[in-house]
């Protein structure tokens, strides 16, 4: 299984420590459960002014809004992401992918403007 965890981020510690646990879920949750953490950093390094006035760092794991304003702990990560995993597996709805990752399917290919 693919889960994508979009993190928009700015020119700070705080940012890079985010990308930094959201690198380290990804190893746990790919070795540990074989769940596969596609993580994509959006920067606003080239808007300063505004960026400060955002909460940042935002995390969206699976297209929801998952840890916002804050850094997240590895633990909290892995826990979110197994959440969503059990809810894609009781659901009995089909949906439709909007891509493919090595043959897996992607819900989310989009990118949000905070």
């Amino acid at each position: 299984m693919i889960v994508e965890a979009l993190a928009i981020i700015g020119f700070d510690p705080d940012s890079e420590k985010v990308i930094e646990n959201l690198k380290k879920a990804s190893d746990i949750l790919r070795k540990k459960y074989g769940i596969k953490l596609v993580i994509i950093p959006y920067n606003t390094w080239n808007d300063l002014l505004t960026s400060t006035l955002k909460s940042l760092p935002s995390v969206y794991i699976g297209g929801r809004p998952a840890f916002i304003g804050r850094v997240p702990l590895v633990e909290e990560v892995v826990d979110f992401v197994i959440n969503i995993a059990k809810e894609r597996y009781r659901r009995e709805e089909t949906y439709i992918p909007a891509a493919l990752h090595n043959n897996e399917p992607l819900l989310a290919a989009a990118q949000i403007e905070v």
